[in-house]
């Protein structure tokens, strides 16, 4: 009888619960977007001139270098999963043309839905999703900062999805097929859910266990005391590290006690494309293999300097800032990042777009321009066959590509790392040293700072 009223409780009471927070959500203001004629002319401009750039900056019928003509990441996710489904050991070489596969064997396992299809179809479908994906994440970051998800919302999506195509770690990311999107993705939307929502976290753990370097976030979450959002997350991370070792336990245990170090296996850390910590610091010394000491130190600089700025931002009640602080805190900090790794760009410029309409002064639209540009993917060919097999140009995309001068060459071989730390001072200022309250939805009162 116990039993037979514990479980007809249960579902009225969830039930119940549900209701109530949607009807808690339901009476929250919500703001507007406050676009007019002449801000969706602006907008409209703006994504044409980047689809044009996209298409013809780099041509896109280029061979190798045109937006269509690469997908080499991509293949060799299908490759990879190829591999594990073959029954074939998938450390111990390369899975396709040289090309070793870096990733966990949870994320392998994944990409085996990918081997059945053929390339071709594989680069549809998959650049397909990773416009929804991006569009999806513009929705989310307008979603959690308070806007009313109308009709006028979704086309400034639209619009700004067209124009961060022309961002170089989006550009790239499609370019070469990569997983970037679908990580930042699933990190925005589960980690800027209310912080009572069940199981939050169980994203920020999926995306560890297909890709390490997410696993940043715990940090973020110690340290912002979100401890169920923070064990949820450990817990599916290490969940997916033991299905890896159920469904193929010699490559899982390979991986886990040694090619998981193995940075050679990425690329050379004095490459330019390297925008972390330890990539400046070897292009500035010229030696592939730079300084622990000063690593460390500049890393731990870095770190204290992201988080604490993540920290400030959680604190005033502007979790979406605190979540994009620590992505770019972690891509800064890693070992390696390629440039297309840098995609916590997106939510940045759109958190510079919403403090400008909030903020209600004009001069303030400077600073989505100014975390817009540097990372917009200008390229300077070279026209050289011997660099590429099968080309005859070798073409540099990103600021970090250019050879400057030489008293331009620490700000542009570390241009995104300038970026993020002008992001984390600002952050600082606005927040912790001016003590900046943004504006209620209904305008009548600031809103409160978080806990």
């Amino acid at each position: 009888m116990t039993g037979a009223i514990n479980a007809s409780d249960g579902p009225s009471f969830e039930a119940h619960t549900a209701k109530s927070e949607s009807v808690i959500e339901a009476d929250i203001p919500r703001r507007t977007l406050r676009v007019g004629v002449l801000g969706f002319s602006v907008l409209g401009v703006l994504a044409v001139a980047s689809v044009l750039m996209v298409l013809f900056a780099v041509p896109m019928n280029t061979r190798y270098w045109g937006i269509f003509e690469n997908f080499l990441d991509l293949d060799v996710y299908r490759h990879g999963g190829s591999v594990v489904v073959q029954g074939l050991p998938l450390y111990d070489g390369p899975v396709l043309d040289g090309m070793m596969f870096t990733y966990t064997p949870f994320a392998a396992l994944l990409f085996t839905v990918w081997a059945v299809l053929s390339f071709k179809q594989a680069i549809v479908v998959w650049t397909g999703l990773n416009i929804a994906a991006l569009f999806a994440v513009i929705v989310l970051c307008w979603k959690y900062l308070g806007y009313r998800l109308d009709v006028k919302a979704y086309a400034v999506s639209a619009l700004a999805t067209t124009i961060f195509l022309f961002m170089e770690p989006i550009r790239t990311t499609l370019w070469l097929g990569q997983i970037n999107i679908f990580l930042l993705l699933l990190i925005v939307w589960d980690l800027g859910r209310d912080e009572k929502s069940r199981l939050r976290g169980i994203g920020a753990g999926i995306a560890a266990g297909v890709k390490l370097t997410p696993a940043f976030f715990w940090a973020y979450l110690f340290i912002t005391r979100q401890w169920r959002a923070l064990v949820t997350a450990v817990v599916t991370f290490v969940a997916t590290v033991a299905i890896g070792f159920v469904v193929i336990y010699n490559d899982a245990y390979k991986y886990w006690t040694g090619t998981l170090v193995d940075s050679e296996r990425v690329g050379p850390t004095d490459a330019p494309s390297n925008q972390s910590v330890s990539g400046l610091i070897a292009q500035l010394t010229h030696t592939p293999t730079p300084s622990r000491v000063l690593v460390l130190v500049f890393s731990a600089l870095a770190v204290c300097l992201g988080l604490g700025a993540a920290w400030i931002a959680h604190r005033h009640g502007q979790k979406l800032l605190g979540l994009t602080m620590t992505g770019l805190t972690a891509t800064t900090v890693s070992p390696f990042s390629w440039g297309h790794h840098w995609v916590w760009f997106v939510p940045l410029v759109v958190l510079a777009a919403h403090y400008a309409m909030v903020s209600k002064k004009r001069w303030a639209w400077v600073a989505p321009f100014v975390f817009l540009l540097p990372v917009l993917n200008w390229s300077h060919t070279w026209w050289d066959p011997s660099v590429i097999p099968g080309t005859d140009r070798f073409i540099g995309m990103g600021l970090f590509m250019f050879v400057p001068p030489e008293y331009l060459r620490i700000p542009t071989v570390g241009v995104y790392l300038w970026v993020f730390t002008l992001a984390a001072v600002s952050t600082v200022v606005l927040f912790g040293w001016k003590k900046w309250k943004i504006p209620a939805p209904d305008a009548s009162a600031p809103v409160t700072t978080a806990a």
